[in-house]
């Protein structure tokens, strides 16, 4: 018997890798995940492609959530199929091993059990259990998540993809009423995330709106509507007594920073290396730039308050990667990318004893940037340095980065220019004070203040809402 288990993808990092990583840990060999993925404005494409598992099939398609999980339920191999959320993961290591024993024990069509909900960006605290499912009334249908079905049922049925919200309960109602046989395992089997369409509360009324025009289509009443919104009350107690295990403490994905070690240079490949200070951070949190391959040196007031790191100025910084590079021949190419004059080019070639290829990069938007970048020939494990300004240069490092997976790019911003003398240095009276962004306002003040403003808030939305595990 073959499980598959389809999952549909679109800007859905970071929750993304712990979903991949619950479906990696299961203890059932004989498993195969379909995952149906759109274009995105986050890192979601580059990290499914930077996978290799030959159990995770990737399949692009540019459609609505249920289009997707049509287009997957074709291409699954599986005897039987169930769904995983981009945003959830599985309970624990062995629910498909116990899927699979239901279905080779009992003669059913559909298995399902229990799933649970937890915080947002917060798997280990669970919030509600949904296990009083009673499949004997007519207006009750097992959670779409924890319900795993035969094959040849899911093909033939299909997802009506003129809901936006509630095609699921549409599905499994219809499946009820074709007299399919349902077996209940008293396991749970996903943790869902709160947050997801069906958990919002500004899509509370669409979803509202739509399971009554599906009960009505089903003749089912505007009382049985409420029953099954009133049996939810009951859902809140018994979580508590239920305690995070090793497997939920590993796979909680905030994610934690990771610090660059220069001494180990040469090992480095497949990462991007970049500041860890406030406007990184700021820019993260709008942008979604963060992957699972970056690395950082402590830079800024901000580095800081997020760890017992010294700071380390850019240019100090890119001034150590130099003599590492001089003292022993590592990388096969040195490549700088971005805008840089003649006299930054000249004090390069006298301090790097290495021949570096330039490549000048377009000024303007990102886009145009990476447009040019498309056309880039390295050669592999080589290690490239960019010279545009955060974000452009970040969002241009993982681009590089899907296209030449064994390099190592380095976000040094506008150091070389500093170090040239072709930018003025911060007095280091400012700098040893962690007061460089003063310095700064006295340039293009109106714009840098309003933008300080703005992180200082998206920073303090960081901190309260763990987005990331700054300590």
């Amino acid at each position: 018997m073959k499980i598959s288990v389809i999952m549909c993808v679109k800007n859905s990092m970071p929750y993304l890798m712990a979903s991949i990583k619950s479906f990696q840990r299961q203890t059932f060999k004989n498993k195969e995940l379909v995952v149906v993925y759109s274009e995105s404005n986050d890192n979601s494409m580059y990290f499914l492609q930077s996978l290799d598992d030959k159990n995770i099939k990737l399949f692009k398609y540019n459609g609505s959530i249920y289009k997707s999980l049509n287009f997957g339920i074709q291409k699954a191999k599986g005897d039987i199929i169930g769904i995983l959320h981009s945003d959830d993961i599985f309970f624990n290591e062995f629910v498909l091993e116990k899927i699979s024993l239901k279905f080779k024990k009992k003669y059913t069509d559909i298995v399902f059990g229990n799933i649970l909900y937890s915080e947002k960006n917060n798997l280990l605290k669970l919030k509600r259990i949904w296990n009083n499912i009673n499949i004997n009334n007519d207006f009750e249908i097992p959670p779409h998540t924890s319900t795993f079905i035969k094959r040849d049922i899911c093909k033939k049925n299909k997802y009506k993809t003129n809901y936006k919200i509630s095609s699921d309960t549409n599905y499994l109602l219809n499946l009820k009423k074709k007299n399919y046989i349902f077996s209940y395992i008293n396991e749970n089997i996903t943790i869902m995330r709160y947050g997801g369409l069906s958990t919002k509360i500004d899509y509370f009324f669409i979803k509202a709106f739509e399971d009554i025009k599906i009960f009505k289509k089903n003749n089912l009443s505007f009382f049985s509507y409420l029953k099954k919104i009133l049996i939810k009350t009951n859902q809140i107690v018994y979580v508590k007594n239920l305690r995070p295990s090793k497997y939920h403490h590993e796979i909680n994905n905030i994610p934690k920073i990771k610090f660059f070690n220069l001494d180990k240079l040469d090992n480095y490949h497949g990462k991007v290396v970049s500041a860890l200070n406030l406007a990184f951070l700021t820019y993260n949190e709008k942008y979604k730039l963060r992957t699972h391959k970056y690395e950082f040196w402590p830079d800024g007031i901000f580095s800081k308050f997020v760890s017992n790191k010294n700071k380390l100025a850019g240019r100090f910084f890119i001034k150590k990667i130099i003599s590492k590079l001089n003292k022993k021949k590592i990388f096969k190419k040195i490549y700088i990318l971005g805008s840089l004059n003649v006299h930054t080019k000249e004090w390069i070639n006298s301090n790097l004893k290495r021949k570096c290829i330039y490549m000048n990069l377009p000024y303007g938007h990102v886009d145009k940037i990476l447009k040019k970048t498309n056309y880039l020939k390295l050669y592999r494990k080589s290690i490239i340095i960019l010279t545009l300004p955060t974000p452009k240069q970040e969002i241009v490092a993982n681009q590089i980065l899907n296209k030449f997976p064994d390099c190592l790019i380095i976000c040094i911003g506008g150091s070389l220019n500093i170090l040239s003398g072709v930018e003025k240095q911060v007095p280091k009276i400012l700098n040893n004070l962690y007061l460089e962004w003063l310095w700064r306002l006295k340039f293009d003040t109106k714009r840098r203040l309003a933008r300080l403003i703005e992180s200082i808030f998206i920073f303090i939305k960081i901190l309260v809402l763990r987005r990331i595990n700054l300590f």
